[in-house]
């Protein structure tokens, strides 16, 4: 490249078309690997074994909508994976012979959610699986034999939305813990032991320690020990257990031993010991990941892999049952992830591939993790991914990236759109406004009830920041997002008119009301927890739906949205397009009719990534790369356009 000469386009089929890799699993004996890779343009599960020099397999004929990822039944015998049509969220659970590619359904193929409860090595053929065939609402739970899909009912649901975990204790399968959400979003935990009749009072958490994660989790394989994570009276995690003798005695105070206390707003199980199920590491992670390690024996492990990673993250990702040989990946904000397969006897490493080779051949740009602060001092956790484009320090066009959720968070690293939009020439910046999680339990808190008000001044806060930093040019900024990044995108053009000069909003709801209307049935047990959040009976639904304010718009706007949506109907963009379009509004709006609550086959994505970066490139002035075919190649419906460009 010339001095002075900008970095070239990557293609944004390098970026977001299919990776050369993704979704691996490690067989139970650690000699194979299944993952996913493109076949006929298209992904398909592929098996490879680790050891001689035989070729991977592809086992699955995917030729339109893409295979989903597989993990393999503790013998090693079957692959078990899902599917849902289009997008509507009711999951099958599919078998598949690892040696031929045989698949078979194990659950309703149609009009049923199936989720995956439990699995374990001493019964290798058998899974726990919850159906709600008999009521939408509800998830009755069975022992599915995978051999040959019998099933037989191990819990029916006392149609209460109670939730029920199960482990292989004492050789069979035990519901052993019932929680239950109560009217004032708290929950209630009960526990029967293995050999009790009857359910028992254990404990009883409040709204807001049951939203920031409080509560047991499972027992170890021998059914000696039950661990949980705690925010009860303080502000972060902690992991502590409770052993089964204890348990038998406590009565109403069955106060557990402390394991582990975080230093972070965030806490997960990073490895464990596949023999006895006791945690070995954990995850705590702030703007940056940390591994604590909990067992001395795999500390020289950990060691040696920090070396090989360097600065950047890494995670133990699956491991054989021997605990002998780990799956690893080393994960980077400059480039594709490296998977790894760790000797632990040998104490080596192998490079097995990269997800994205071909980001190799460019200049991605680093993310930088930042404090920021909202207006009343509250702390913004934030990542800034800067364009090289400009031949100077002078303010550069800035694009606003909301994540979903909003009990959810954007984490550091490899970030596609981060990088697509800082080649194209624009800042990036995201932030983890108040109601995220994963920095506390008053950063969680805080965002109760604030739809449409602090969360967005948090939004705002970080763009005034960026401008008065002379980062950001105060006249191009645009505000993106999906689901509620995209509600905040609406609320963005409606309650801020003037600050954002474009928005792009993808499944985003635009009447809150609406959107409560519409929830899937099996979210009924948690709508409690939803509606507090949102802030029903406290706030004026009408105030926050970015609906009831399209008069105050004045920027252009494309929506997006999947027509087999489950969680934020099509409606929702519907009405707002309706509404611009009378008010002679700009406003484009695509649907693709065979996706739901995000795109999940490439040929989509794509089509989408050149309508935005061609809508950005109008609005902010960035550089595109031309459409090309990649609509046609897509199922999108273009059905309102303002979009000036032809984008070739």
């Amino acid at each position: 490249m010339l001095a002075g000469s900008p970095p070239p386009l990557i293609p944004r089929e390098v970026l977001f078309g299919n990776p050369e890799i993704a979704g691996v699993s490690l067989s139970p004996d650690g000699q194979r690997i299944v993952y996913l890779a493109p076949s006929d343009g298209v992904l398909n599960l592929w098996v490879r074994d680790l050891d001689g020099d035989a070729p991977a397999r592809v086992l699955t004929q995917q030729r339109e909508r893409p295979q989903r990822a597989a993990s393999w039944t503790a013998d090693g015998r079957y692959l078990i994976s899902s599917r849902d049509a289009d997008g509507d969220e009711n999951t099958v659970l599919v078998r598949i012979d690892p040696s031929t590619g045989e698949t078979t359904d194990l659950t309703p193929a149609k009009g049923v959610k199936a989720i995956l409860v439990s699995g374990d090595q001493d019964a290798p053929s058998e899974l726990v699986v919850g159906l709600n065939d008999r009521d939408p609402r509800f998830h009755d739970l069975y022992v599915i034999d995978v051999n040959n899909g019998q099933r037989r009912l191990l819990y029916r649901s006392t149609d209460d939305g109670r939730n029920v975990s199960v482990d292989w204790i004492d050789g069979v399968w035990q519901p052993v813990l019932r929680s239950q959400v109560l009217a004032d979003g708290g929950s209630a935990w009960e526990l029967r032991l293995p050999g009790e009749a009857d359910w028992r009072p254990f404990l009883t958490f409040s709204f807001e320690d049951t939203i920031s994660g409080s509560g047991p989790s499972a027992f170890t394989r021998n059914g000696q020990w039950l661990y949980g994570i705690l925010s009860t009276d303080e502000e972060i995690p902690r992991l502590v257990r409770w052993s089964r003798d204890h348990l038998k005695t406590c009565g109403d105070d069955c106060t557990p031993e402390l394991v582990y206390r975080s230093s972070a707003g965030a806490l997960g199980g990073a490895l464990s010991d596949p023999e006895t199920g006791l945690p070995v590491a954990l995850n705590e992670v702030d703007l940056r990941r940390r591994l604590v390690v909990l067992d001395p024996s795999i500390q020289q492990d950990v060691d040696q892999l920090k070396r090989l990673a360097g600065t950047n993250d890494f995670s133990v990702v699956d491991q054989d049952l021997n605990d002998r040989r780990w799956l690893v990946v080393v994960g980077s904000d400059d480039q594709g992830p490296q998977y790894l397969l760790w000797d632990r006897d040998r104490q080596q490493s192998r490079r097995l591939f990269s997800v994205q080779p071909r980001l190799d051949d460019y200049e991605l740009r680093p993310m930088e993790s930042l404090n920021l602060r909202a207006r009343d001092g509250r702390r913004l956790p934030s990542y800034l991914t800067r364009t090289a484009l400009g031949a100077d320090d002078s303010p550069r066009p800035l694009v606003l990236l909301v994540h979903g959720g909003p009990q959810a968070r954007d984490y550091w690293g490899l970030n596609p759109t981060h990088q697509l939009l800082a080649n194209r020439g624009y800042h990036v910046l995201s932030v983890n406004y108040r109601g995220s999680t994963g920095f506390g339990k008053a950063h969680l808190l805080a965002g109760e009830g604030e739809w449409y008000a602090r969360m967005q001044d948090d939004l705002v806060d970080a763009v005034r920041w960026a401008v008065e930093e002379g980062i950001a040019d105060p006249d191009r900024i645009a505000i993106m997002g999906a689901s509620y990044g995209g509600y905040a995108s609406l609320a963005g053009l409606t309650r801020d008119p003037e600050l954002f000069a474009a928005a792009i909003a993808e499944v985003g709801p635009s009447n809150v009301r609406t959107l409560l209307e519409s929830i899937p049935p099996y979210w009924e047990s948690v709508r409690v927890i939803f509606e507090r959040m949102i802030g029903v009976g406290t706030v004026d639904l009408d105030a926050i739906s970015p609906i009831r304010h399209v008069d105050r718009i004045q920027r252009p706007l494309l929506l997006v949205h999947g027509a087999n949506d489950p969680r934020v109907k099509l409606s929702e963009s519907e009405t707002i397009a309706e509404a611009m379009v009378a008010r002679q509004l700009p406003v484009d709006f695509v649907v693709f009719p065979d996706e739901g609550h995000g795109l999940s086959n490439p040929r989509n994505a794509l089509a989408l990534t050149a309508l935005v970066e061609a809508f950005l490139s109008e609005h902010l002035g960035g550089r595109a790369q031309p459409f090309g075919d990649v609509l046609d190649q897509s199922s999108m419906q273009w059905r309102q356009r303002a979009l000036q460009r032809s984008g070739s």
